[in-house]
Order: C-alpha cells, then structure tokens, then sequence
C-alpha cells in the first residue's frame, strides 16, 4: 500500500465540516472526523487522530463563533462522554475563517503572510473610527478606476462577481484613506480573485486556494497594487 501523504489543502478540513454540517444539520465531532477520514482515505490522504481533531478544529471553531451546541446524547457505553451535537451559527455559513480557522483563531500559526495580514488588518480596525464612510457614489468611481486599469492588464472581473465572492470589499475600502490607495486595495483584492477562481475554474474566495496558488494570487495582487500606486496620478 501506497504511503499516505500530508495534503490537507487538497480536502481543507475547516471547510469539509461546514460542508458535513451544512449537509446533515448537525452532528457530534467524531462523527464528522470518521467522515473526514473516510474521504481521505479515498485519496491517500493523512488524516490526524480525533483527539488532533477535536482540540484543533472543533474547540477552534467554537472560539470563533462559527458553531454551537444544540443538543447532548448519551452514550451507549457509560464510560464514554456524552455526543454533543453541534451546527453551523446561523449566518456563519459563508464566513471566510472556515478556510483556515486556526490561522483566524491565532495568526502565530500562520506563515509570515498571515501574520502580517492580521497585523494591517488590526491596525486598520484601530483607525477605522476615524474615516468617514463611503457613499454609493464614490464605491462607483472607486470600481470603475480599478476596473479601466484591470482591463488594460487582460482582467476581466466584473463588479458582478466582485461583490459576490468578496463582499466585504466595500466596507475594507473605507479603511484607506485617499481614493488612490482604495482604488490600489480595490485592484489588488479583485486580482486575487479573478487569479484562484481562473485556476479553480470556478468563483472561490482567496482562502479557499491551496497554498502555493493563494501565494502567487497575492503576489500578483500586491505587483498590480504597486503599479496603480507608483503610475496613477
């Protein structure tokens, strides 16, 4: 038998139980780790212990709000603990944390990139009671800025999509204060967008990529950012 490997990004285990519960409604945490080894297996996949499982995930998204106990079962054996049944917080479904949890829940645990995309967005959050927000009006000149210097780089994401698959971009864009660096964040976030979903051949948000696809998607992102900075007037 062939010798399991580690691609955990290829079966994300944050995003299999959303999926688990959004499915089944609820279910207790072993349960969802026997389905989550099942389908690994199929793909010569390593799945970690349930108790990895449990302290890494389920404990993780409790923290974050992304689940919640709805009910207690007792156990066929008294010796074992109780099944505590748990469903997705309603209006959580669509929450970007499911892609990576531990990272949200402790950016220490992720590379540099996260840790320093936590650290922005903090110090953004500290300042953003200072920025007036943006009206309907300048989110309209904000997009078509981006949009006119996508174009002429061979992008062809609408505001269609944009809104759908990230639509906290019209509330972040308000942290930046000048038009020309929320025109720069606009670019940058519909590039890494455009970037994964091209390659996933469907709508995905940046987390949901593999690694070393959601890398090159910032990179390129961060390079298309940099040019609008550096050559708009």
């Amino acid at each position: 038998m062939a010798e399991k490997v580690k691609r955990g990004w290829l079966l994300p285990t944050g995003l299999f139980i959303r999926d688990y519960l959004l499915r089944h409604r609820s279910a207790y945490p072993q349960e969802i780790w026997r389905a989550l080894k099942k389908e690994r297996a199929k793909a010569n996949i390593y799945c970690g212990s349930y108790q990895s499982f449990r302290v890494n995930y389920i404990y993780v998204l409790k923290k974050l709000g992304l689940i919640r106990p709805v009910r207690k079962e007792k156990a066929g054996n008294p010796k074992w603990f109780d099944r505590i049944y748990y469903e997705i917080t309603p209006g959580k479904e669509m929450d970007p944390r499911w892609a990576h949890p531990q990272t949200a829940f402790n950016p220490i645990r992720g590379g540099p990139p996260y840790r320093r995309g936590y650290a922005r967005a903090a110090k953004k959050r500290r300042v953003a009671v200072e920025l007036a927000p943006i009206t309907r009006e300048e989110l309209n000149r904000i997009w078509a800025a981006a949009e006119a210097f996508l174009r002429e780089k061979g992008y062809r994401i609408t505001r269609e999509v944009m809104d759908s698959v990230v639509p906290e971009w019209t509330s972040e864009v308000a942290l930046y204060s000048t038009f020309k660096e929320r025109v720069g964040y606009t670019i940058r976030k519909a590039a890494e967008t455009e970037y994964v979903s091209r390659i996933a051949r469907r709508r995905i948000r940046l987390e949901e990529a593999p690694e070393p696809i959601r890398d090159e998607a910032i990179r390129v992102g961060r390079t298309l950012e940099r040019e609008w900075l550096r050559t708009s007037s």
